[in-house]
């Protein structure tokens, strides 16, 4: 089938975003139905039983994607994990930055600021958090959980 570059171009990139060959796409084409409740949708490609998310064309030429629900969930919950992963991964850079004597000591302190902020912020379910600074204000107050590297050489020099 053929389609408009700009169009072309787009199901190109939805349909590697899905993993799937352009030709694999299920495409519908989206018109006025009868009245404002009402639309029509006309099967332009793929068929009407694949599971594959479905790619709308409305009659402006935008795309639309539809999912099935437990597709759309399973998505939620991959980014929900990707995002606490990514978060462990930025808390332990700052952590091993500032070179701990006990990683899991620091941890706990900082996940324990963390949550305690979390509480203090109820309304809102995103907090905004410098974790360099973080870990930099708990070596300031729990030097002994890190080594001080400066203090270690001017030791050794002397």
């Amino acid at each position: 089938m053929s389609y408009p570059d700009h169009l072309h171009n787009h199901l190109g990139d939805i349909a590697s975003a899905l993993n799937v060959a352009t030709a694999d796409l299920t495409i519908i084409k989206m018109t006025n139905g009868q009245d404002e409740r009402h639309k029509e949708l006309e099967l332009l490609q793929g068929s009407w039983e694949d599971e594959h998310p479905w790619v709308i064309v409305d009659d402006k030429d935008n795309l639309y994607t539809l999912a099935q629900a437990e597709s759309l969930s399973k998505i939620f919950a991959l980014f929900a994990a990707t995002q606490g992963e990514n978060f462990q991964f930025k808390l332990e850079k700052a952590i091993w930055q500032r070179f701990p004597i006990d990683f899991y000591d620091v941890w706990a302190v900082a996940m324990d600021r963390i949550k305690r902020q979390a509480k203090n912020h109820p309304d809102s379910t995103v907090i905004k958090l410098d974790l360099d600074w973080l870990v930099a204000e708990i070596k300031q107050e729990y030097p002994n959980l890190f080594y001080h590297l400066d203090q270690m050489l001017t030791q050794k020099q002397e």
